[in-house]
């Protein structure tokens, strides 16, 4: 029984001796850092002095997580059409409307329009994919506002697909989408034909 009590007395004395080296290491540790920012803060490194710099670093810290969840995000693809069909040729100029939403995040993009629609002034990619399904023909553009910012143009080959992206820079309200030209069609089947939106950043 004595021999029991010298030992557990024994590991009692070894357990704070590591508790009391822990304590010295962690209070060098914290004494070595204190210093090293009063430092870099130009101060004499008192305690009261790199509270103080901790302080204003952790309000700057919030201020920009405030910031990034408080900027709008807008992302969304779409396909043309959730299973196998075809799209043309119409004697007209005809808006897609990619019907199959996949993700629409800030809801900018009207699945019943084929209209995205900017909630905000910033600076946006967009890219769109067309297959040709068994005509072997289709010519295809984004619009901004109604103007032609970029195209895809397929013609010989059955089941051919093109792509094409562009970096535009919106105005809150502006219009973008996919406009068919006549005497052309457009086939898919759940991935081949594809409109495509994300905001980068705002202005």
């Amino acid at each position: 029984m004595a021999a029991q009590g010298v030992g557990t007395q024994a590991k009692n004395t070894r357990n704070k001796s590591s508790q009391h080296f822990d304590d010295k290491v962690g209070s060098d540790w914290m004494k070595e850092l204190m210093e090293s920012l009063g430092e870099a803060a130009g101060t004499t490194g008192s305690q009261s002095d790199v509270y103080t710099v901790l302080r204003e670093l952790i309000a700057k810290v919030e201020n920009l997580e405030k910031a990034g969840n408080e900027r709008p995000k807008v992302a969304f693809s779409a396909s043309l059409f959730p299973s196998s069909q075809h799209r043309g040729p119409f004697n007209i100029d005809t808006t897609l409307i990619f019907t199959n939403v996949i993700t629409n995040i800030g809801q900018a993009y009207n699945s019943g329009t084929g209209v995205f629609a900017a909630p905000v002034r910033g600076v946006y990619y967009f890219t769109f994919t067309c297959n040709s399904g068994t005509t072997g023909k289709v010519n295809a553009a984004l619009l901004k506002n109604g103007q032609n910012m970029a195209a895809v143009i397929e013609k010989g080959n059955v089941d051919s697909m093109g792509s094409n992206s562009v970096i535009l820079q919106l105005n809150e309200g502006d219009h973008v989408n996919i406009i068919l030209w006549s005497d052309n069609s457009i086939y898919d089947n759940g991935y081949r034909s594809t409109f495509t939106g994300v905001l980068l950043f705002p202005m």
